[in-house]
């Protein structure tokens, strides 16, 4: 099983702030060490998922990637978002960085405008994304959620009432829902 961390929004690695940089490579750093003590391997394995951080600033995130020690590099995976980084452009960072991608589906929903799940790029971002996970392409992590109100509603609904049929040959599901374990006792029933 997958054991991933997503550390909180104000670590951005490509922040214009110095300090903000170097604040959040402590906070990765001690994830790290955490992750090492708990004898984790050092690969997405055991995922350390970051957004994108600062719009604008894709070289700069990669270079800062490059520069991460093995112990949080070989860990780490990008997500994309409804805000900052779009699918395209977070997957375009991870393949120039050399990380795994984890698409997100209502993240990918909000920020392309898109209302309906047959839309063809979600089954085309499941499949670029699987392939930034070679050559452990069976590790692929996805996040399935839906919004609470509407299909684009940024809060995320309390179950998953709605999965892309692109999810479905994914083996690694985070579910992102508010009813948790709850949630994915019911997908599981579906």
């Amino acid at each position: 099983m997958s054991r991933p961390i997503h550390p909180d929004q104000f670590v951005v690695l490509n922040s214009e702030n110095p300090k903000v940089v170097a604040t959040s490579r402590k906070i990765m750093e001690k994830h790290a060490l955490v992750f090492d003590l708990m004898g984790l391997p050092q690969s997405p394995w055991a995922a350390m998922i970051l957004h994108g951080g600062k719009s604008g600033r894709a070289d700069q995130l990669v270079a800062e990637i490059a520069s991460l020690p093995p112990s949080i590099r070989n860990r780490l995976c990008l997500e994309n978002d409804g805000y900052a980084y779009s699918s395209a452009e977070i997957l375009d960072i991870c393949k120039r960085a050399g990380v795994p991608m984890i698409f997100d589906n209502l993240h990918h929903a909000i920020k392309e405008k898109i209302d309906t799940y047959s839309d063809p790029t979600f089954a085309h971002c499941v499949k670029a994304s699987r392939k930034t996970w070679a050559p452990h392409e069976d590790w692929q992590i996805v996040h399935l959620s839906n919004g609470k109100e509407s299909f684009l509603d940024r809060t995320h609904s309390d179950y998953i009432a709605d999965l892309p049929p692109a999810c479905k040959s994914v083996q690694w599901i985070e579910v992102e829902a508010r009813g948790k374990e709850l949630a994915i006792a019911r997908l599981r029933a579906e």
